[in-house]
């Protein structure tokens, strides 16, 4: 599963989905995001933590509540698949945690490749 051992307990593995506009997602995203959740359905110890995030250009208010949205929608294509809500978190940090911007990026590309929901499973020991 790619989980490895800290402390007793498991380190997060964390796989980062792309979204195009909004909430909907970069083209074999959704698929890509359901075969990485389905590790958890092997396992009911595996918490899922599913943090939304957004651009930092516009009203940050707005960028919350779109970075919760695309959250809330990888936390129900997780509990699609039969994953408990009590093992599922989803959290929107808007433009509050962004990627490094990369050298000669510009800054149109960067705020596109900052709409992303980033998904970590740890198993509870």
């Amino acid at each position: 599963m790619g989980l490895a051992m800290w402390g007793g307990v498991d380190a997060p593995a964390t796989e980062s989905f792309q979204f195009s506009r909004g909430v909907l997602f970069q083209a074999g995203e959704a698929e890509r995001l359901q075969a990485y959740l389905a590790k958890a359905t092997l396992d009911d110890r595996i918490d899922v933590t599913i943090i939304g995030h957004s651009g930092t250009a516009g009203d940050a208010t707005a960028n919350t509540e779109l970075s919760q949205n695309r959250a809330d929608i990888a936390l129900e294509a997780a509990a699609t698949l039969g994953i408990g809500r009590g093992r599922l978190t989803a959290i929107g940090l808007g433009g509050a945690s962004p990627l490094a911007q990369e050298s000669g990026e510009s800054d149109r590309a960067w705020q596109a490749r900052l709409a992303r929901v980033e998904v970590s499973m740890q198993v509870r020991r």
